[in-house]
C-alpha cells in the first residue's frame, strides 16, 4: 500500500507542470484537494493508479478559475426560475450596467445643480409614470419592502390582514415572521377561504395603524371564497383614516392588455389600477413579472414615501447602481412600448409555431451525435417565480434519450457541461424546453451534447 501511495505527486511537481498556465494559488488548492482524494481512494482500494492525475488536477484548477456563480442555459421551461437567477436582463440594460458600472457615474450627483443628489431620481420619473404614483422608492427586494413599509408605518402598533392572505412567499419567508421582526403587531381577521369587509371594520382600535392585503400571486384559491378587494379596503381605511397596504409581490407593473396578453388566469393586478381604487402604498417585486434586476419597488401618497425613505433601514435596504441602471432601462422600454425587448415578457407570450421552429432547428442541428435520439413533444411551460399559478402554456420541447447512459447521468452530463444545461425529467427523458431556450444558445446546447460521451 505505500508502494501504491508513493506513486502520488508531491504539490511542487503540479506546480512545476502548470505554472506557466495558471496562478500558483489555484495549482496548490486543486493538488491538494485531487491528491488527498486519490490517497482515501487508494486506501479503500478503489484506484489502483494515478495516470491520470494531472489531468483532474487541472480540470480541478479550471473550476476553480471559472468561480462557481455562472450563466445557465435554462431549458426547464420555468420562465422567472428562481433558482436560475429569476429574470434574465434585456440586452440594452446590460449593456447600459456594463457602462456605468466601469468608471464613475452621477449615483448620486446632480449634474444640472453640481451638487449632491438623490439615487432615486434615476427611476422616479419613469415609476410614476407608469404607476400614477405621487411618491416613489426602492429597495432590495420586494421582502423589504413588507419590511420597510411596516416598520415605518407600524412599529408596535396593529396591522389587520386577512387569515387567508397569510401566505409563505417563498424561501420558508412567511408574512407574520417578517411582521413580528419589523416590530408590527399582527391582527388576523377572517376565515382562511372566507374574509369579509366587516371583519376589518371590527377589528380597528385605538391601536391600528395599517390595513393590509397581500396578492395570493403564488397559489390559488378557488371553491366557497370571499376576499376583501383592493377597492372595499381603501374605502374602509378612508372611512376610518387608516393607511392601507397592498402587497403585489410578482405583480406586474402594467396590465396585461397592456403588452397584448388575453385570458382570464393571466389577470393579475397592476400597480396603476391598484392605486386608483385608493389605496395609499402598493410594492411589488422588480425581478418578476416585470422583467428587471432584483429590486422592492414601492410607489404611493408622497408623505408616506417621505417616511420610507427617512427610515434608517432605507439606507441598509438600499439597492446599488448596477441595479438601478438597469431597472430604469427596464422601465424605459416599458414607457417606449417595447415590451418585446424584455426576455421574460417575451417569453411569456412567444407564440406556439415559434417556439416549434426553435425545436426543430436543434433536432437539426444534433442529428448523429452519438447514442443520441431526440424527439419533439408538445408539452407546457410554466411562468413560475411565485407568480401566475395556474398558467400552463402551450409549449415544445426536445425530448432526449441516450442509448448508453441513464436519463439522470445524461442530465447530470449536460448541467456540467459549459456552459451548464438545466432541463426536466419526464416519463424516463430529458426535455429541454425551447420556449426558455433563446436562438443563441442552440449552438451552446450542441456543443455540449456533442461533448457528454468524453
Amino acid at each position: 500500500m505505500k508502494e501504491i501511495l508513493r506513486r502520488i505527486p508531491q504539490i511542487s511537481a503540479f506546480i512545476e507542470k502548470f505554472s506557466d498556465k495558471y496562478p500558483d494559488v489555484y495549482i496548490k488548492k486543486a493538488s491538494r484537494k485531487v491528491t488527498e482524494e486519490y490517497r482515501e481512494e487508494m486506501l479503500r482500494g478503489s484506484r489502483k493508479s494515478v495516470e491520470d492525475i494531472y489531468v483532474k488536477v487541472e480540470e480541478e484548477i479550471q473550476r476553480l478559475m471559472r468561480g462557481s456563480l455562472r450563466r445557465v442555459i435554462n431549458a426547464t421551461g420555468v420562465v422567472i426560475n428562481t433558482n436560475l437567477g429569476r429574470a434574465p436582463l434585456p440586452e440594452e440594460a446590460i449593456n447600459a450596467v456594463v457602462e456605468v458600472s466601469s468608471g464613475y457615474s452621477n449615483l448620486e450627483y446632480d449634474l444640472e445643480g453640481g451638487k449632491r443628489g438623490s439615487r432615486i431620481t434615476h427611476i422616479e420619473e419613469y415609476l410614476s409614470e407608469l404607476t400614477g404614483g405621487e411618491g416613489v422608492h426602492v429597495v432590495n427586494n420586494n421582502a423589504g419592502a413588507v419590511f420597510l413599509i411596516l416598520n415605518t408605518l407600524a412599529k408596535e402598533k396593529e396591522v389587520v390582514i386577512s387569515r387567508g392572505e397569510l401566505v409563505e412567499i417563498g424561501g420558508s419567508f412567511r408574512i407574520p415572521d417578517i411582521m413580528r421582526a419589523s416590530g408590527a403587531v399582527l391582527r388576523e381577521v377572517g376565515t382562511t377561504n372566507k374574509t369579509y369587509p366587516e371583519d376589518f371594520e371590527s377589528a380597528i382600535g385605538e391601536n391600528t395603524a395599517l390595513l393590509m392585503k397581500v396578492h395570493r400571486s403564488n397559489f390559488y384559491m378557488g371553491g366557497f371564497t370571499r376576499e376583501v378587494t383592493a377597492q372595499e379596503l381603501a374605502d374602509i381605511g378612508k372611512r376610518f383614516g387608516i393607511t392601507t397596504y397592498y402587497d403585489l409581490g410578482s405583480g406586474g407593473i402594467v396590465s396585461r392588455r397592456d403588452i397584448g396578453i388575453d385570458g382570464n388566469l393571466w389577470d393579475e393586478p397592476a400597480f396603476r389600477e391598484v392605486l386608483s381604487t385608493g389605496i395609499d402604498l402598493v410594492s411589488g417585486s422588480g425581478d418578476k413579472l416585470l422583467g428587471g434586476p432584483q429590486a422592492g419597488i414601492i410607489v404611493g401618497r408622497s408623505d408616506l414615501v417621505s417616511l420610507l425613505r427617512k427610515n434608517p433601514l432605507s439606507r441598509a435596504l438600499r439597492v446599488d447602481k448596477m441595479t438601478l441602471c438597469a431597472l430604469q432601462v427596464v422601465l424605459k422600454l416599458y414607457i417606449e412600448g417595447r415590451h418585446s425587448e424584455i426576455p421574460v415578457i417575451r417569453m411569456l407570450t412567444e407564440g406556439e409555431n415559434r417556439i416549434k421552429r426553435r425545436a426543430m432547428k436543434l433536432k437539426r442541428m444534433i442529428r448523429g451525435i452519438a447514442g443520441i435520439e431526440a424527439k419533439l413533444i408538445r408539452d407546457v411551460s410554466k411562468p413560475g417565480g411565485g407568480s401566475l399559478p395556474l398558467v400552463q402554456m402551450p409549449t415544445w420541447c426536445l425530448s432526449l434519450y441516450h442509448r448508453g447512459m441513464s436519463v439522470e447521468e445524461l442530465s447530470r452530463r449536460l448541467r456540467n457541461s459549459d456552459p451548464p444545461v438545466v432541463g426536466r425529467i419526464k416519463e424516463g427523458r430529458l426535455l429541454l424546453d425551447m420556449r426558455t431556450v433563446s436562438d443563441d444558445e442552440l449552438r451552446l446546447i450542441r456543443n455540449s451534447l456533442k461533448l457528454i460521451n468524453y
